[in-house]
């Protein structure tokens, strides 16, 4: 199973101007990968007449497509905020990777019927060797193209190069399917390339279905994994003067990590050495997401101050036990 989702490590937080050119640079040479592999792929279909060619080449289609969506998101993700947008654009990568599963979707679909059909009428492939070459040599562009974005997305998280990542993977299963099918129907296997178009139609709408699915948990602000969630809380909680912290919220867009949450310190002691040590816990923040927007609300230690908590970690957030049973008893269950 390819991973969609990685948690963010300190090897991934880059400064916004170096995930600008990196995702850039990607985003141009899948266009440029799918223009090459779209030209050689229409020459080989045309004189050969594989369903298995056409699936290949429809998915390329639609790999063009898609990828030249994604730059235009990407460079439209990449603005700087403005005042109508003051928490950047960033999610205009999740739009864009959403539009993909759509458009992989919608051709898989197509895929599925006309593999249905070849195999209900199977046809001979002409110039079979001339469509294995071309086929081999598509597999090693797009193997050298999926190494570069894999290398991008490990150094930025970017949303839009992974969708575009991973359904370059699929081309790669997609295009071992094709020589399969070649070498069969080679050896008058004629039922194969319909067989082969099938599946590699389902393969893709699965591939579409993981897309959509990252796209649509970044749009709905999915909170960062629990366990770098948890390293986020150590971190805060590590910082003298905090006695604990609740309602952590977190989330992505595009290199920026938007984090929020309360940190509840001694009542008595003065504002300014309370925003002192707020501002060492964004320090400390800071130095694990250097691109990150950082909100911290400081409260008293009383009673007062857990009557409207929404999320608290019992294990890495102690308070007293009449206190968190008075949190229980009032919310039912804390999320944690």
């Amino acid at each position: 199973m390819i991973e969609v989702n990685n948690p963010c490590t300190e090897e991934q937080n880059v400064p916004a101007v170096n995930y600008r050119k990196l995702v850039l640079l990607a985003g141009f040479a899948s266009v440029a990968t799918a223009i090459s592999l779209i030209l050689m792929k229409a020459a080989v279909w045309f004189f050969s007449g594989s369903s298995t060619i056409l699936a290949s080449l429809t998915d390329s289609l639609i790999d063009c497509c898609a990828s030249f969506i994604n730059l235009l998101a990407l460079r439209f993700a990449l603005t700087p905020a403005d005042k109508d947008h003051r928490f950047g654009h960033y999610k205009a990568e999740a739009l864009a990777a959403l539009t993909q599963a759509a458009f992989i979707s919608g051709s898989s679909i197509l895929l599925i019927v006309h593999g249905f059909e070849r195999l209900q009428h199977p046809e001979v492939i002409g110039y079979i060797d001339a469509a294995i070459i071309v086929t081999t040599l598509s597999l090693l562009i797009t193997v050298c193209l999926v190494s570069f974005q894999s290398y991008v997305y490990k150094k930025t998280s970017s949303e839009a190069i992974n969708a575009d990542r991973y359904h370059y993977l699929s081309d790669i299963l997609l295009n071992l399917g094709v020589v399969a099918s070649l070498i069969l129907s080679r050896f008058n296997f004629a039922w194969a390339d319909g067989l082969f178009t099938v599946i590699l139609g389902f393969y893709i709408l699965h591939s579409a279905y993981h897309i959509g699915k990252t796209a649509i948990a970044t749009l709905l602000d999915k909170s960062m994994p629990p366990a770098e969630n948890a390293k986020l809380m150590a971190l805060i909680l590590g910082i003298d003067g905090v006695l604990s912290l609740h309602d952590l919220k977190t989330r992505q867009a595009g290199p920026h990590t938007f984090i929020q949450c309360h940190i509840v310190l001694d009542g008595n002691m003065p504002l300014t050495k309370a925003h002192k040590i707020a501002s060492e816990a964004e320090n400390a923040i800071k130095i694990r997401y250097p691109d990150s927007d950082i909100t911290i609300h400081m409260e008293p230690d009383t009673d007062d101050t857990y009557k409207d908590v929404e999320f608290m970690d019992e294990a890495s957030c102690p308070v007293s036990p009449e206190r968190y049973n008075q949190i229980k008893d009032k919310n039912g269950e804390i999320n944690c």
